[in-house]
């Protein structure tokens, strides 16, 4: 399978873990998917929360990349890269529990399997980039 190197604006590499030289690789449907929700946007300045209308869908675009928004077609979504990945979370089911109402960097989330409903992994959030429909 082919790996594609994922092209991050600078605002997305401010929101990476402080590793130097960390690059995501993604497949090319992956990346192919990454660009289709991102199309047309611009990326904002990393967020370390993000509001209880913005978690209502979950794109996931690999285990490094996973996209929330209030809606299919918002005016803005948040690319959020969990440290470390969050394993085969494209295949179970992701289970975080908020405190408050807002979504935030650092905040745990279990894996459970579908199957068996046991926990499989977890990972902590990201920064949340904000991505933003250009205006016409």
């Amino acid at each position: 399978m082919k790996k594609l190197l994922l092209a991050l604006p600078a605002a997305m590499l401010l929101a990476a873990p402080a590793t130097s030289g960390e690059q995501i690789e993604l497949t090319e449907k992956e990346q192919t998917k990454f660009d289709k929700r991102t199309e047309g946007r611009t990326a904002g300045k990393p967020l370390s929360c993000i509001p209880r209308h913005a978690q209502r869908n979950m794109t996931v675009i690999s285990d490094d990349i996973l996209i929330f928004s209030s809606r299919r077609n918002a005016k803005t979504i948040y690319v959020n890269k969990p440290y470390g990945g969050c394993r085969d979370v494209d295949r179970n089911i992701l289970v975080y529990s908020k405190p408050t109402s807002s979504l935030c960097s650092g905040e745990i989330a279990q894996v459970v399997d579908q199957g068996i409903g046991g926990t499989i992994d977890s990972c902590a959030f990201g920064k949340f980039v904000p991505y933003t429909k250009n205006s016409s």
